[in-house]
């Protein structure tokens, strides 16, 4: 049996993250036209920010991903399975086995997926005599290959993958004004799933984050993916809360507090510490520590005008603002 590749799929690593991924499934299926900024805003994924208290790699990954990836589809309307665990369990070869089929039976279908291989990729193709899938992973030319005996089998000890069903009508104004609610309660709600003596999450990611880099206790490495990556969700915050202001008009203070933040993440990247050594954090100065003082009073600010805009609705859900 020859190759089966989704040809018109395509991978680039911008948000860098799982809306990367999630971006060029949707966009080759024609279910989401607009930016991929209004994905990352849309799914609320540009609003989740979450620490390791000394800045590890993972700070960014560090989330429940079966949780929020559905949350993610749910808001925009598209129907979708999945499934997670880890590679060292008993039950893995089963769930592998399964995690093969449901991901060759929606290639069929002429849908990718998407999973995990220690980041978010997109399997667009697999061969059948082969016993391999073709997958795109942003940052490099091309397809690659992994065997199925190889899936779920990553460096890190996490398995996981999405498949897409179908796509159902939205409202794009009040998918706008849901995400917004799903930006409040990240900002203000720790993830359940993170024990709190080693992550931060949401504005108290701040504190974390000043607490590393003026104790000197953060990992180099670590630190400069970490800012990397949340420097990508807070420009796509940005475009996409300005985006949103051309819906709804009554919000284009939240833009302005957004437009703010994403220069300030900029000017981090544009830093001297973020350019000396490739790759990792160099000693951060005063003026570097500043940015971050700013970028937490500018990200406050954002989240206080959704929670005036959205006063009723969000108190009609009391405790659970992330109630769907």
């Amino acid at each position: 049996m020859s190759a089966i590749i989704l040809s018109s799929v395509q991978c680039r690593a911008e948000s860098l993250s799982f809306t990367d991924a999630l971006y060029g499934v949707l966009a080759a299926k024609g279910w989401f036209s607009l930016p991929k900024p209004m994905l990352a805003g849309m799914t609320g994924a540009c609003f989740r920010f979450s620490v390791h208290r000394q800045l590890h790699a993972d700070s960014a990954t560090a989330y429940n991903w079966m949780a929020e990836h559905l949350v993610a589809c749910d808001l925009i309307g598209v129907t979708a399975s999945q499934w997670g665990g880890f590679n060292f369990t008993p039950t893995f070869p089963l769930y592998q086995r399964q995690a093969v089929r449901d991901i060759k039976s929606s290639i069929d279908r002429g849908t990718a997926a998407v999973l995990w291989k220690d980041g978010f990729v997109i399997v667009n193709g697999y061969h059948e005599k082969n016993q391999l899938f073709y997958y795109l992973d942003g940052r490099s030319a091309g397809v690659q290959e992994l065997s199925f005996a190889e899936l779920g089998r990553n460096q890190s000890p996490y398995c996981y993958y999405q498949v897409y069903d179908n796509l159902l009508e939205t409202d794009v104004l009040q998918v706008i004004k849901e995400s917004y609610m799903q930006a409040v309660f990240r900002a203000e709600t720790p993830d359940v799933m993170l024990p709190e003596a080693d992550y931060a999450c949401g504005l108290a990611a701040y504190d974390a984050i000043l607490n590393a880099l003026q104790s000197g206790s953060y990992d180099a490495a670590g630190a400069y993916e970490t800012i990397s990556v949340y420097a990508a969700a807070k420009r796509d915050a940005a475009q996409y809360t300005r985006f949103a202001a051309g819906y709804w008009a009554a919000s284009q203070e939240v833009a302005g507090h957004y437009a703010e933040l994403a220069i300030l993440y900029e000017k981090m990247l544009a830093s001297a510490e973020m350019n000396s050594t490739p790759g990792a954090l160099s000693k951060p100065g005063s003026s570097f520590i500043d940015l971050f003082h700013a970028a937490r009073a500018a990200e406050t600010a954002a989240i206080r005008s959704i929670r005036t805009l959205l006063h009723e609705p969000i108190a009609n859900r009391f405790h659970d603002v992330g109630l769907r």
